[in-house]
């Protein structure tokens, strides 16, 4: 062969469409943080879901410890009080009555209802006022 096609040959093959080392590294790099972005994000969106389901059954027993175990200001304030009430598994239930101060017959009502998940305790409270006109 003559050193004119050696030449020609080289030129064709340096020239040879294709991608670098350098160009794959940087490309398998963009993908590498797109990949990590994706995953975080579905990581905190399932973590608020879970944070979302916990807070809204935490509610429905609420609503059920107060159907179930209804406020009677006709009742003695002491049978008003709810005492550590599962309801549903790792939720519980209770009520407590404090009396407000300067004010004859009027009570503070703290309903609240506590879970514990991963080792962490939390919980929902509703504070409302009650009136007992008929204690003695």
């Amino acid at each position: 062969m003559s050193d004119w096609k050696i030449e020609n040959l080289k030129s064709k093959i340096s020239s040879s469409p294709g991608f670098t080392l350098v160009e794959a590294v940087v490309a398998l790099a963009i993908l590498s943080i797109g990949i990590f972005v994706i995953v975080e994000a579905t990581a905190r969106c399932l973590a608020v879901i879970r944070v979302s389901r916990n807070y809204q059954t935490a509610r429905a027993v609420l609503d059920q410890g107060e159907s179930e175990y209804p406020l009677q200001p006709t009742n003695a304030v002491s049978d008003n009080v709810v005492q550590g009430e599962e309801l549903a598994p790792g939720y519980t239930f209770s009520r407590e009555l404090e009396a407000v101060d300067g004010e004859a017959k009027l009570y503070m009502v703290k309903t609240r209802v506590n879970w514990a998940e991963s080792g962490q305790v939390s919980a929902e409270e509703v504070v409302s006022y009650l009136y007992f006109p008929n204690e003695e």
